[in-house]
């Protein structure tokens, strides 16, 4: 193995601005906190319906890339006036995830990480289901009302975050006790998350569609 040479070392730190350990330090506090930074983004728009529009965006994104490359320049006037028209339309839509960004800041609590892994498997999924039913046909005889939303693919954290978190096991019984009337949970909706009950008394929005199918 051929000897490192130090003088091409420290010339090729100096062309970089490195002139002394504390330089090599900040940089890489520099680095550690940006990347820590995107990591905490990212933690808090995951589960949210910030996802699809971020890889619209993402999307969006490469095709500019792409019309540019290959000199489309209609494509491209029409993407970059988007991209003029998303600047002014992403802190609108995105406001819940703000919001929420900025709660988690002024509480400390944008430092907490959680590991928590979940597994969620098909025995499990068949259990929630029949336990919902259960509880639908309890409370149907029984004529009591309730809004229950299953988490899919679009994630639902601003609205379990309007509730009470629970975090409970699914049960009929616990469903059912949710939406007994006067209850301190029943007004609202519970959310199911794979195999719990993730929130109850949460808050949804209103329809948009004016006739229902």
């Amino acid at each position: 193995m051929a000897p490192v040479d130090l003088t091409s070392v420290v010339n090729f730190l100096a062309g970089l601005g490195v002139r002394s350990l504390w330089d090599v330090f900040r940089t890489v506090l520099d680095i550690s906190l940006v990347a820590y930074l995107f990591y905490k983004l990212f933690s808090l728009i995951r589960g949210t319906r910030a996802v699809p529009l971020i890889n619209g965006v993402i999307i969006l994104v490469v095709a500019l890339q792409v019309a540019e490359a290959l000199r489309f320049y209609t494509i491209q006037f029409i993407l970059e006036n988007v991209f003029i028209a998303a600047s002014v339309a992403l802190p609108i839509i995105f406001q819940p995830e703000l919001r929420r960004a900025l709660e988690h800041l002024g509480r400390g609590r944008l430092i907490k990480t959680s590991f928590r892994v979940d597994e969620f498997g098909d025995e499990e999924r068949v259990r929630m289901i029949d336990q919902v039913v259960r509880a639908a046909e309890i409370l149907g005889r029984t004529k009591t009302g309730a809004l229950i939303v299953i988490e899919r693919e679009t994630g639902l954290n601003e609205f379990i975050d309007s509730g009470i978190k629970l975090d409970a096991l699914v049960s009929a019984e616990l469903l059912v006790n949710i939406f007994v009337e006067k209850t301190p949970l029943h007004d609202g909706a519970a959310v199911i998350r794979q195999n719990r009950v993730a929130a109850a008394a949460c808050w949804l929005p209103l329809a948009e569609a004016t006739v229902l199918p």
